[in-house]
């Protein structure tokens, strides 16, 4: 596997030497350069013609060529497995210059991924989650930048470094936390990220850069030094029963504006167990039926948050939401008319 590097041209046509006779070619193009404009290939031989077949803007249409080069995916029949082109699951090897193509949907990281690479995934706008394996240690610059559909991110528990415009302009992302092992945010690592609610950041942070948080206008609650205990990302049965007991009903009790428990913030954390939650309910099921400022419930939340419910085997989240239902108290008839409009 290669990446064949097609240069910028003054004509609409242009002749590409592949290294090898059985090479084949992945046809979607993985260089944000390559946008606005559309190609046809053919392979005669050894050779490679791509003829620019049109564009989206009107003035490109103008000119012959295009501007700046490209990239594709190459492959080897006689010692690659070859993927399915016509797939939108990628698989990361984790390669410098390596990127997805734009249109994306689901991401599998390769076991000897470690870091993920500069614009590896920028622009793919279809993306709506990611989990991150807990081999990665590093996310580079613009790595997930203007991924604008996705929704949910689980970070690797590894993690040290994420780096300028990582997550830049991700306007979907609802939620982020941030492992103890990060030490250095770029700039504007998170800006832009428009729905963003409610973050953690952990107090290990060495270098913490400009405009990290820029126009993330939703991102108004701030989680106390307990409340981190119990919103942490490797949260477990045992830190909440400490937390609850020692802090008692105050873990029941509003997190600022957003009328948020920390359940609720447990709930969207994509680490969450259901062991976890379990534990919670049973020394504060006051908390289960308390509504935030957007009318949800905390088991809303975890309904919502798609990667928890990956992570946890079919069983036992089904198992879970029938526990939820039965050792909930009563909800009151405001809670019940509230429900319903």
């Amino acid at each position: 596997m290669r990446i064949l590097d097609v240069p910028d041209s003054d004509n609409n046509r242009i002749d590409v030497d592949l290294a090898h006779d059985d090479e084949v070619f992945d046809a979607r193009i993985i260089d944000t350069y390559g946008i606005g404009y559309t190609f046809s290939f053919s392979v005669k031989g050894r050779t490679l013609t791509i003829t620019r077949t049109g564009s989206t803007d009107e003035d490109q249409d103008q000119d012959e060529g295009w501007e700046n080069g490209f990239c594709l995916w190459v492959y080897r029949r006689s010692t690659e497995v070859i993927p399915d082109f016509a797939s939108t699951v990628y698989t990361c090897w984790g390669l410098r210059r390596e990127e997805a193509p734009l249109d994306t949907t689901k991401v599998i990281f390769h076991l000897s991924v470690t870091t993920i690479q500069n614009m590896a995934f920028d622009g793919c706008y279809c993306l709506l989650r990611v989990t991150i394996p807990d081999t990665v240690t590093r996310i580079e610059s613009d790595a997930l930048n203007y991924c604008e559909s996705l929704k949910s991110i689980r970070l690797s528990t590894n993690l040290e470094y994420i780096g300028d415009h990582a997550f830049n302009g991700c306007e979907s992302l609802q939620a982020a936390f941030i492992p103890p092992t990060v030490t250095y945010i770029g700039d504007d690592a998170f800006c832009d990220c428009t729905s963003l609610r409610f973050l953690y950041v952990p107090e290990t942070i060495d270098h913490l850069g400009q405009n990290v948080f820029l126009r993330c206008d939703q991102l108004s609650t701030t989680v106390s030094n307990y409340l981190s205990k119990v919103c942490y990302n490797t949260v477990n049965p045992q830190m909440i029963q400490e937390c609850i007991q020692t802090h008692g009903i105050e873990l029941a009790t509003l997190v600022d504006n957003q009328q948020m428990t920390a359940l609720h913030i447990i709930c969207a954390n994509p680490f969450v167990l259901g062991d976890c939650i379990r534990a919670y309910l049973q020394l504060s099921p006051e908390a289960a039926n308390q509504q935030d400022s957007d009318g949800m419930t905390p088991f809303q939340y975890l309904c919502r948050n798609d990667i928890a419910h990956t992570l946890l085997d079919d069983r036992s989240f089904s198992s879970l939401m029938i526990w939820w239902y039965h050792c909930m108290p009563p909800q009151t008839e405001t809670g019940k008319k509230r429900k319903h409009e």
